[in-house]
């Protein structure tokens, strides 16, 4: 039976893709393909009640272990529209850099941190936690972004004493529509 292409299907095969064009793209000109001994993914993508009205977001995080290579290669994707943002403008938060990307506390939890953008200014520390609900419509995935001093809670890794803090924000909550979906290929 042949089942049709879901949003979520779609999103999932796009991630997984670019982790793997990412990969490719950082081999050396004269290898064709490197050996993956593990790999991992999240994508999520949708809205979530946040204090001062519905936010907007999309994320992407994956990390590739390759056999010859001592470091995973990590990629990442955020973008977050708050309308409403902590002093009531709109706010828009891009990834910059992303340092990290690994399991959370829980099986169907997931970490990324490394540095954004706030309304296209400067580079912050930011943690965010993606959590898998399960099926799409069944359960609502949950996600805590945080940017500014705090990044440490999310992330467990302490934030450089050097780094950027003039802006702390801190938003958590249930998905009201969209998706998290945690990816494993073995």
């Amino acid at each position: 039976m042949k089942t049709p292409t879901t949003r979520r299907t779609a999103i999932t095969a796009l991630g997984a893709g670019v982790a793997g064009l990412a990969t490719f793209s950082l081999l050396a000109p004269d290898r064709a393909f490197a050996a993956i001994s593990s790999a991992a993914g999240a994508v999520a993508g949708g809205s979530l009640e946040g204090p001062n009205g519905p936010i907007q977001f999309s994320a992407f995080g994956s990390r590739l272990q390759l056999d010859d290579a001592p470091e995973p290669v990590v990629q990442g994707a955020l973008a977050w529209y708050d309308p409403a943002g902590p002093d009531g403008a709109p706010l828009t938060i891009v990834l910059v850099t992303i340092a990290a990307y690994g399991p959370g506390d829980i099986e169907t939890a997931r970490v990324m941190a490394g540095t954004v953008s706030v309304n296209g200014e400067g580079e912050h520390p930011f943690g965010l936690r993606l959590v898998d609900g399960g099926e799409i419509g069944a359960a609502a995935g949950t996600m805590r972004l945080v940017v500014g001093r705090a990044a440490a809670e999310v992330t467990g890794t302490p934030v450089p004493a050097d780094a950027e803090s003039g802006f702390d924000y801190d938003v958590e909550g249930e998905l009201t529509s969209g998706d998290v979906q945690v990816i494993t290929f073995t």
